[in-house]
């Protein structure tokens, strides 16, 4: 006997996940957002992550799977609801194939604590993190909508105020540049003079 699996997860959670997912070709598996059997909505292209908490209650356990980026797209467009089912084969009223393939090891980038010293972030992915808080907190207006927890050159814990069930990972941007910056900003400066 075949157990079907149905899980009812947050749209916005979904569509904050879709935000992290992979565009790249070669590694496919990344071109989705990945249902972890232990209560988990993740995504990540190699320079973020989102990593949302889904309630597994009466759910019957399961093998974790990738569900396709374009398919989420389709049945999130138009889609109004607060609630979407998911299972293998189909995100709210649209089927679909999950990726098959194994999804990497996610929980190894999640920091255990940072260490406070700053780094450079690609500002783009800095901005999707906010467009991920507003998402998460229902577009409320005004306030923080994503806290950066900075830890050097190392993977960076994103939270997101008055959200306790979501978080996000952030890499930095690799410099060798040592220098503070003074050349730099006194040829920018002298552009006013």
């Amino acid at each position: 006997m075949t157990t079907t699996i149905a899980i009812e997860v947050p749209t916005a959670m979904l569509k904050a996940a879709l935000i992290c997912a992979s565009t790249e070709k070669v590694r496919y598996y990344l071109n989705g957002v990945y249902v972890d059997p232990k209560g988990f909505l993740v995504s990540l292209d190699g320079a973020r992550m989102f990593c949302g908490k889904i309630d597994l209650e009466g759910v019957p356990e399961f093998d974790g799977w990738i569900i396709c980026r374009d398919t989420l797209k389709r049945a999130l467009t138009n889609y109004k609801a607060a609630t979407i089912t998911i299972s293998p084969n189909c995100v709210g009223n649209t089927l679909c194939q999950p990726i098959d393939a194994p999804f990497p090891e996610w929980r190894r980038v999640v920091p255990t604590e940072p260490s406070g010293e700053t780094a450079q972030f690609n500002p783009n992915y800095v901005a999707d993190m906010g467009k991920i808080g507003d998402l998460l907190r229902g577009w409320r207006k005004g306030g923080l909508s994503a806290h950066i927890h900075h830890n050097g050159e190392a993977p960076t814990a994103i939270t997101f105020p008055d959200i306790r069930n979501a978080f996000a990972v952030l890499m930095p941007i690799r410099t060798s540049y040592t220098g503070n910056g003074e050349g730099v900003w006194a040829e920018r400066r002298s552009m006013l003079d």
